[in-house]
């Protein structure tokens, strides 16, 4: 059960990755307004949590625990974004692949999460296959050590770090009972991005202008996002975070069967790059992924 849902994850989180794509390009959307937007959404859904599951009686040190998750979960953005200001979109997502990597040493050091042999070399397969999904052309570049390398590296730290956090609370407090706590902290780093330099002034200027099916649209791509996320935290109750941090490696994979379905059918809405060395590259990765599946089933 573990398996299936931290796979259902990636595949929900490859549509909100598809209508993100389509509020920055279609109506401009910065991501910081989709972040803030994102943290107020949280918020109310953390209040409307707490409401229906009730007040789960918790200690401070665990409170902190998963506010700071969530606050991790959100922060992570502000490096991303640098990195993103400083280098190329095809130099800077497969750096992502480094998010698996720490959790897998972070659970290891922390929870003493341990796994085969067999499941390691699983691991560095997907990890892999995910990578060659995610880069557009193979390149030394994308490991050239500058400063956008460093942001993502860091960005790639802060979410496992969120990953393994939520782990460590979920392991004394129900599985429901924390995801109120965990918005409320995304709600926090919301908030820490709305202050951060500009970024309010920024904000109130462009939600001005909204007419109202942005506000809609943004609202489905929370909808989406949360229930992702949520799939994600389950399956983090169930298994080793190690290997639900592994298998959301399969996320490119989802986007780009998302983004060749919308090509051919939908390409007012969206339209991927589709031609032989891409679609061999992508087919290769794919057979990967299922390869390195094998050896952490086995």
């Amino acid at each position: 059960m573990g398996i299936f849902f931290s796979i259902l994850s990636p595949a929900i989180f490859g549509i909100n990755n598809c209508i993100d794509k389509f509020l920055l390009q279609k109506h401009n959307i910065s991501p910081v307004v989709i972040s803030i937007y994102g943290g107020v959404f949280a918020f109310i859904f953390g209040l409307i949590l707490l409401v229906v599951t009730g007040f789960f009686p918790i200690d401070v040190k665990s409170l902190l625990i998963i506010v700071t998750s969530g606050f991790l979960t959100t922060i992570y953005l502000l490096p991303y974004y640098k990195a993103l200001f400083l280098d190329e979109a095809s130099n800077v997502i497969p750096l992502f692949q480094f998010c698996p990597i720490f959790v897998l040493v972070m659970s290891f050091i922390f929870l003493h999460e341990s796994l085969s042999i067999m499941q390691y070399i699983g691991c560095i397969i997907i990890i892999l296959a995910g990578f060659l999904l995610s880069v557009d052309k193979l390149s030394g570049k994308i490991f050239k050590l500058r400063k956008s390398f460093f942001y993502m590296l860091l960005s790639s730290f802060l979410i496992a770090s969120a990953l393994v956090l939520y782990k460590f609370s979920v392991q004394t407090i129900p599985f429901w009972n924390t995801l109120p706590y965990e918005g409320f902290g995304i709600a926090l780093g919301g908030l820490a991005i709305f202050l951060f330099k500009n970024n309010k002034k920024a904000f109130l200027e462009e939600t001005r202008g909204f007419k109202k099916r942005v506000f809609v649209f943004m609202t489905i791509n929370e909808i989406v996002y949360i229930i992702s996320r949520y799939t994600g935290y389950f399956a983090i109750s169930l298994i080793s975070v190690g290997i639900v941090s592994i298998l959301s490696g399969f996320q490119p994979l989802f986007v780009l069967l998302y983004g060749i379905i919308l090509s051919l059918w939908f390409p007012k809405i969206m339209k991927e790059t589709i031609n032989k060395r891409v679609l061999f590259q992508k087919f290769m990765s794919i057979i990967l992924m299922f390869f390195g599946l094998y050896f952490i089933f086995s």
